[in-house]
């Protein structure tokens, strides 16, 4: 299989030499292949989102390496960190991060700006995703006006708006109830079936439990059990 994401020896320290020294991650290594549905388990404090972060160049590791298609970007500047996060990552966020001011359409398009793309083009493609998500009538809402499901589903939107290689999600369950995470199972099925390659950080057996799910990596204590 294709390996997309190399972690190796990875390690994350915050507050570095002070009282207060973390490590939310410690000595990882792993790998993401091509079309794979990866789940991160674990309790709250276990170092997944902290690994999640640096597997999606959100954040770099203290110590070891982050390979992205063979090409160590750990200490990359951050202006090709943030080419590489649009062109490869869409994120879902356990608090969906959106603009509340503005509307459902400008919330997924904004991770295409600024851009070659012709505005009719960026809109198209929000449409498009907006109509297989089940949101084209929200689409002049503002995000504020929206319940939780439907705020996740622009989030989902916003996420696959650049069409990504790799979707990362932190605990994307955790402001859904039982039904709305089913649908949210659904969604993230037909993304596997697209080919999409799926990295999940969750304690939710709901997600973990599943089929498609190809690989659990449990972590205890920022490392890898």
């Amino acid at each position: 299989m294709e390996t997309i994401i190399r972690v190796e020896k990875a390690s994350k320290c915050i507050n570095r030499g002070r009282p207060n020294e973390i490590w939310p991650v410690k000595d990882v290594s792993l790998q993401i292949h091509r079309g794979e549905v990866v789940v991160l388990k674990g309790p709250s404090g276990s170092g997944k989102t902290s690994l999640l972060s640096l597997i999606g160049c959100m954040s770099r590791p203290t110590e070891g390496r982050i390979l992205i298609h063979g090409r160590d970007v750990a200490k990359l500047p951050e202006r090709f960190l943030t080419d590489i996060r649009r062109r490869l990552f869409g994120f879902i966020f356990q608090q969906f991060n959106l603009i509340q001011g503005i509307t459902v359409r400008e919330n997924i398009m904004l991770p295409l700006y600024p851009t070659e793309r012709s505005f009719r083009d960026m809109k198209n493609k929000a449409e498009e995703l907006m109509k297989s998500l089940g949101i084209i009538e929200r689409q002049h809402f503002r995000v504020k006006g929206l319940s939780g499901g439907e705020q996740q589903r622009v989030a989902i939107a916003r996420a696959l708006i650049n069409d990504p290689e790799v979707v990362l999600a932190d605990e994307p369950t955790a402001h859904l109830d039982t039904k709305l995470s089913k649908d949210l199972i659904e969604i993230l099925r037909r993304l596997k079936g697209e080919g999409k390659t799926i990295v999940i950080a969750t304690h939710d057996p709901l997600v973990y439990e599943q089929d498609i799910v190809d690989r659990i990596i449990e972590m205890r204590d920022g490392r890898i059990r």
